[in-house]
């Protein structure tokens, strides 16, 4: 597995899996990924299949994003904050919240205060700044699943 910032670190084995109420039978959480920058996007897809969860899609654009969770329903979305295109991550996590009951977990390089200001409005579930580690963004699920299933 390669690491676009260099770092290598195995995350910890995890069942990926919830149970789904009313029934005994579990699936895995499923998780859409919006991230314009094609290696980001596919060392965080390779993470994310390790660590047991379903990748319910790659976006690269909040249109196409939109749609992919119209389409897949996922439980949480990994979201870029600085997307190219008509709408940024803020802008499309609102949405997601809003139009599909999808909470988001941002992504960005850039933390400074005046856009996490802004991400504040879309009521994220945790927020990775870019470098991060494989254990990191599975920490950050972990987190944020529990968070959305209280």
């Amino acid at each position: 597995m390669g690491s676009p910032n260099g770092s290598w670190e195995r995350p910890v084995p995890s069942s990926g899996f919830e149970v789904v109420a009313g029934t005994s039978a579990s699936k895995p959480t499923s998780i859409l990924i919006v991230e314009d920058e094609a290696l980001v996007a596919s060392y965080i897809e390779e993470v994310l299949a390790e660590s047991g969860f379903r990748v319910a899609g790659v976006a690269a654009s909040g249109p196409e994003a939109l749609s992919l969770a119209e389409e897949t329903q996922p439980r949480l979305a990994l979201v870029d904050i600085r997307l190219t295109g008509p709408i940024d991550g803020i802008e499309l996590a609102c949405v997601l919240r809003q139009k599909f009951g999808i909470p988001a977990i941002f992504l960005s390089g850039l933390a400074d205060d005046e856009t996490t200001r802004r991400a504040a409005i879309a009521e994220p579930l945790g927020f990775l700044p870019k470098p991060f580690r494989p254990s990191q963004v599975f920490n950050a699920i972990e987190r944020a699943l529990s968070q959305a299933g209280s």
